[in-house]
């Protein structure tokens, strides 16, 4: 469990009648996504401990009847800093929101993190392929395959495999020169598909996922692939469905048309901010969203939920036994007493 210990607290400043000292201006760090004041925030201070995203940090001033009642606190609070350590030492010990369930919030449980295990990253791993097609607004992420090149493709018409699952001689392989040929997963390898589509002279081919499993690599296993000399890419099972139907919509005016850009060395590590690189270590939550090994580690330590979309694994304490909890509640006592001696 996280402390407040990197809340920023105003220091004391002298009244002027040379009385005691009150708290000044407080800054409070806005969490956007969560809508609200953070509650906990990562070690730096610049991040919701809870969704990940970048703090901002708002001025306010506590009323004087908050004043005062510090002011009555036993007199043992003379300080910004004698109250940033008595609340910090509260809150670590009872948890950060009151009536709530700070589940999420714990750390997670060794075994749960040995079991996510790690792999290094590699072309598929670091690269961002977007994808537009004349018709449709906006771009598609693909995710490149695990063999062959991986480079930017200038406009190219699209068009779709006969048979769509490649496994077979193409029968529009006499239409498929300097396009970009689209198939879908299933019936042969993927290495299979693009040497047959490579063959008739493709300059591309888009693969359709047709399980519900996102993201996928595709990958050679039988080592067929070293002549591939075209790029491969994949689509989700629900975008590659809707590309399908925009491809064989008669209605048409005009020809499809797609443009592909490979953006080498995108992926970022959300926790660290620093780009994921071929050969740097990875580990992968069961959300799908990788980060650097040693920083989603050190992520667990504090809560066990994915920094981006709060996916949870088993937490540390997911269990506890009587015992254990009687511990706890002389722990959260203690605070309180502390907190009103």
């Amino acid at each position: 469990m996280a402390s407040f210990d990197d809340l920023a607290f105003a220091s004391t400043r002298n009244a002027q009648n040379g009385g005691g000292s009150v708290l000044g201006a407080v800054t409070q760090l806005f969490c956007k996504d969560c809508n609200e004041i953070a509650e906990q925030t990562t070690a730096d201070g610049k991040r919701c401990l809870v969704c990940g995203c970048e703090l901002e940090a708002r001025g306010s001033r506590p009323n004087q009847a908050t004043t005062n009642g510090l002011a009555a606190l036993g007199g043992g609070i003379t300080n910004a800093q004698d109250f940033e350590s008595l609340i910090s030492q509260l809150l670590s010990t009872i948890g950060g929101e009151f009536g709530v369930s700070n589940e999420a919030r714990r750390p997670a449980s060794d075994e749960a993190v040995t079991k996510l295990g790690s792999f290094t990253a590699d072309q598929a791993s670091t690269i961002e392929v977007a994808m537009v097609v004349s018709g449709i607004k906006g771009e598609v992420l693909a995710i490149p395959a695990n063999f062959g090149p991986c480079d930017s493709l200038p406009r190219a018409e699209v068009v779709v495999a006969d048979p769509i699952d490649g496994a077979s001689q193409l029968a529009n392989a006499a239409s498929i020169a300097g396009k970009i040929v689209v198939m879908e997963r299933g019936t042969c390898t993927f290495a299979q598909k693009v040497l047959r589509a490579q063959s008739a002279g493709a300059a591309a081919v888009i693969i359709i996922q047709t399980f519900d499993v996102w993201p996928y690599t595709m990958t050679d296993s039988k080592g067929e692939s070293s002549v591939i000399t075209i790029p491969a890419f994949m689509l989700s099972m629900k975008q590659g469905q809707r590309f399908l139907e925009y491809l064989r919509d008669q209605t048409r005016d005009e020809d499809a048309v797609a443009e592909i850009t490979v953006r080498k060395d995108a992926r970022e590590c959300v926790i660290c901010q620093v780009d994921m690189t071929i050969g740097a270590t990875l580990t992968r939550m069961p959300c799908q969203h990788m980060f650097h090994t040693e920083c989603l580690h050190q992520w667990l330590k504090i809560g066990n939920s994915c920094p981006i979309c709060r996916v949870e694994i088993q937490s540390k304490h997911g269990s506890s036994s009587n015992t254990a909890d009687h511990a706890q509640n002389d722990a959260r006592r203690a605070a309180w007493g502390a907190w009103f001696s």
